[in-house]
């Protein structure tokens, strides 16, 4: 049997913008963004779900000439215009859609009923407009949280938050944030910021939305508590005890010190469920780290005060340095180590220079070198690369020799398995770090190199002595950031 598909199609994408029986105006927007499109109420209704019924005579009116006529104020004529597209065509161009257009685009897919479409709509968001959703991301997170469809948005900012949680928890908006945010962020067992830390923020934002008058005051991840002072007896403590009760919970006690469990869980202490709060009492007042309290600990086994990686991947790093260490036991879970990781300098902290960065970290023993690095050919590519010197920075102008050192890179950020790993090659071992006042952390000949002063933040690598090249190209790139620790074994 001959197919004439593409004929069939052709002639009904026609029908689009050549027809002469048009039965539908469709009055979108609002003015003096309005406008009329006209279409088939039989196409409609057969391609979109939500048009079967919209169209129906219960819903609908109709003109002097029999058309139906359908309003729908809020969708822009823009987004419209590419939805009635696709639904003649097949075909979607999200091309010359902004990042807000495109959200848009995406709630309106959803009350539309387009279930086809979430999938790509969200991925194409995420794929084109990360730095919009970065830069918006309490906005974004409450728009994707308010969609249930919306799961691929959710977990894109939620793995985003708990990397750099910092941002979202001190936005001017962050006590408007919806619910369902808190919960998701709450229930990772990867967020970069400390318990306490976490427990203030909650009850900043129970506060905030209940009935109780008291604003807390956090500056530096800490409650001004003295702003709080006697006031503690006008909170409603129900009111807020309700607030919370979806999220208290899911706070992990455990990783809670009792110094901080004192004085800043304990005049809350009525607000905690009743199954926790006795073993909460016990084990603080006998500091009795036995009892059980309720989820695992979020602390991992190599807990790093990075913004670069996270400790699954401090773990990866620790094993190479020791294959003794970071070891997954039957339960899969990583065994606690002796390595641990101090910071010792951070360029957006500290500033991006070579003498700053031999202030910071020469005389310090052995070190591990992070590097978020973006590539100044393709902008969007960015990836973690680093090293390790066994012995530490000096300022004494010459290479180190050794035979454990090596250079890595983790990938870009939007995954966590292509890791590279490049240990010096044993006759090259001379050349395996060079430790120069006028340079920065630099490995081999150029395998990973930092040395003009006056731009502190351009390196390359190119490949020399190390068994394997760490970066596609030997083009130069751009830091975005850089850690330096003291590995303490």
């Amino acid at each position: 049997m001959t197919s004439f598909l593409s004929k069939l199609f052709n002639d009904i994408s026609n029908l689009l913008n050549n027809s002469d029986d048009y039965n539908v105006l469709l009055e979108i927007g609002q003015t003096p963004n309005m406008k009329v499109f006209k279409a088939h109420s039989i196409i409609l209704r057969t391609r979109c779900l939500y048009f079967k019924y919209a169209l129906s005579n219960d819903w609908c009116k109709n003109d002097e000439n029999r058309n139906i006529i359908f309003k729908k104020p809020n969708i822009l004529p823009s987004i419209f215009e590419v939805i009635l597209n696709y639904i003649y065509t097949g075909n979607l161009d999200l091309s010359d859609l902004t990042a807000p257009e495109t959200i848009h685009l995406l709630e309106t897919i959803d009350e539309l009923a387009f279930e086809e479409l979430f999938s790509y709509v969200q991925e194409h968001l995420i794929t084109h407009s990360s730095e919009h959703i970065k830069q918006n991301l309490n906005t974004v997170a409450d728009i994707a949280f308010k969609h249930e469809a919306f799961n691929i948005l959710q977990k894109y900012c939620i793995d985003l938050i708990t990397k750099d949680p910092r941002p979202f928890f001190t936005s001017s908006i962050f006590l408007s944030t919806n619910e369902s945010i808190l919960i998701a962020i709450l229930s990772s067992d990867d967020i970069r910021i400390e318990e306490i830390t976490l427990w203030n923020y909650i009850i900043q934002w129970g506060l905030h939305n209940s009935s109780t008058p008291i604003e807390m005051i956090i500056k530096d991840d800490d409650i001004e508590y003295e702003t709080i002072g006697d006031e503690y007896t006008s909170i409603d403590f129900t009111s807020l005890k309700t607030t919370l009760s979806p999220l208290l919970s899911l706070i992990r006690f455990s990783d809670i010190s009792s110094e901080d469990y004192e004085t800043k869980v304990k005049p809350f202490q009525s607000i905690l469920p009743s199954i926790l709060s006795p073993a909460l009492l016990w084990r603080y007042h006998f500091e009795d780290d036995t009892i059980k309290i309720n989820l695992t600990s979020r602390k991992p086994p190599y807990n790093i005060n990075s913004t670069l990686i996270n400790h699954k991947q401090c773990a990866i790093i620790a094993n190479w340095i020791d294959s003794n260490e970071g070891n997954l036991n039957v339960n899969g879970k990583i065994q606690f180590g002796k390595i641990r990781f101090n910071l010792l300098y951070r360029g957006s902290k500290h500033q991006f220079s070579f003498k700053k960065f031999h202030k910071m970290c020469d005389n310090q023993g052995p070190s591990l070198v992070l590097i978020k690095s973006k590539s100044y050919i393709d902008g969007c590519k960015e990836e973690i690369i680093g090293g390790y010197n066994p012995v530490g920075w000096k300022s004494a102008n010459q290479y180190i020799t050794r035979d454990d050192s090596f250079i890595f890179n983790l990938g870009d950020l939007s995954s966590e398995s292509n890791y590279i790993l490049s240990r010096i090659q044993p006759h090259l071992k001379y050349y395996a770090i060079y430790d120069g006042e006028n340079f920065g952390p630099s490995f081999g000949k150029g395998d990973m190199e930092f040395s003009c002063v006056a731009r502190p933040r351009e390196g390359f690598c190119r490949w020399r002595c190390y068994d394997k090249s760490i970066r596609d190209t030997e083009d130069r790139f751009w830091i975005e950031e850089i850690e330096v620790f003291k590995v303490i074994k």
